[in-house]
């Protein structure tokens, strides 16, 4: 493999590297899954399959672009790397897993982890964007891309921003996995509004303006660059899809709790009222059962 083909190693050695860990990542959740089953819990086959296929996006970003396919394949294996495998690994809800099938101790660390200030300042809107879209932009519109096709080491770490960044914007805003302080539906909303306006010029400028330059020809360059709008585009509606159907679930869930709630303060409130009508009720059969054997009674002398 090399950095030319577009790959996300850069060599044969961090290749290898990369598939080893995918493969020990797999058998993680592989084997996660199976305790809770063994304990009698229920995981969504679902969330199984999600990482199971985003996984898979991350073994084909890592394996060498077919041969002629130039420009487009590279943005075709930015594409999984960045989105459409961070949007199905986040569904897969690894923290969750995680959290539901490790000792006390490392859930606690791990939750004080995420509860800590770093996490907090990681996860607001205004960090999320910037480190999505300016790793982009900084990747394609700066010297940074001659660069990284010029030094392996320098391309992996690029990769490796990218695909963190999208993991960080797909936790954000799909939140299957918990967050030190969910955003609301609206700030979610606008944070995937941006993210999607600015991967959509992005796309526009490089086909206006024919660069970078290095990628080969004009024609391949803007081929590229609609691959990049449309396929962009294509993820962005899944996202928001997963994020409205997210809001959705919660909120009946909500709703359902908040139903139940009110079921057990009406049901205590009754039980209240009723008391003194029950304490009454027993008194006068109390006083009616005592009365016929008293007045029964009588005097011998009678």
């Amino acid at each position: 493999m090399t950095g030319h083909s577009g790959d996300m190693t850069g060599g044969p050695d961090i290749g290898f590297w990369a598939l080893n860990l995918l493969l020990l990542a797999a058998a993680g959740y592989t084997v996660g899954v199976y305790r809770l089953s063994v304990r009698g819990h229920h995981w969504p086959a679902t969330r199984s399959l999600a990482a199971g296929a985003g996984l898979c996006c991350l073994a084909l970003v890592v394996l060498p672009a077919p041969a002629g396919t130039g420009f487009p394949g590279h943005v075709v294996q930015h594409l999984l790397m960045a989105m459409v495998a961070p949007l199905l690994l986040a569904l897969s809800a690894p923290v969750t897993l995680v959290l539901r099938t490790t000792p006390l101790m490392t859930r606690r660390r791990l939750v004080t982890a995420l509860h800590s200030r770093f996490i907090r300042l990681l996860t607001t809107a205004p960090v999320v964007l910037v480190a999505n879209v300016g790793g982009m932009y900084c990747y394609y519109l700066t010297p940074l891309y001659d660069i990284a096709q010029q030094k392996p080491w320098v391309q992996g770490l690029t990769h490796l921003h990218m695909f963190l960044a999208g993991c960080l914007l797909c936790w954000y805003l799909i939140g299957r996995d918990p967050l030190p302080c969910r955003p609301p539906l609206r700030t979610t909303l606008i944070v995937l509004l941006l993210a999607a306006a600015s991967h959509d010029l992005l796309a526009k400028f490089l086909y206006a303006q024919g660069i970078p330059t290095s990628a080969g020809s004009l024609e391949q360059i803007r081929l590229g660059a609609q691959v990049m709008y449309y396929g962009g585009n294509l993820t962005e509606v899944l996202l928001a899809v997963v994020v409205m159907v997210g809001w959705y679930q919660r909120s009946g869930r909500q709703l359902a709790r908040e139903q139940r709630r009110q079921a057990r303060r009406a049901e205590a409130a009754s039980r209240r009222r009723s008391a003194p009508q029950r304490q009454v009720i027993a008194q006068d059969l109390t006083a009616g059962s005592t009365s016929p054997r008293n007045a029964g009674t009588r005097s011998p002398l009678a």
